[in-house]
């Protein structure tokens, strides 16, 4: 499924992404949570126990790598190119923008 792949300390880039809970967490290596974006059709999930910041939402900071997806529906779907052009944009820097 394409997403976001956002890793600490590099520029996020466009990736396939693993399609289930397990998967995700299996390539995050451990737990996840995620937090869906308002008034914006995307979800980003991370790990529970990430190493190094990686990124600020909302003041909380996120530590590990970031999956971005698509969100409809309660579920995952894969980003569209302009959803992809957005979020590249908002998770370029150190605060992500809402």
């Amino acid at each position: 499924m394409k997403g976001i792949l956002a890793e600490p300390g590099k520029a996020p880039v466009i990736a396939s992404l693993p399609d289930s809970l397990w998967a995700i967490e299996n390539r995050l290596g451990t737990r996840s949570e995620m937090v869906v974006l308002p008034r914006t059709p995307a979800v980003l999930v991370y790990a529970i126990y990430g190493k190094g910041l990686n990124r600020t939402y909302r003041g909380q900071p996120i530590y590990g790598t970031i999956l971005c997806y698509g969100w409809r529906n309660n579920r995952f779907q894969p980003l569209n190119k302009d959803l992809q052009a957005e979020m590249l944009d908002r998770l370029k820097e150190l605060e992500v923008r809402v």
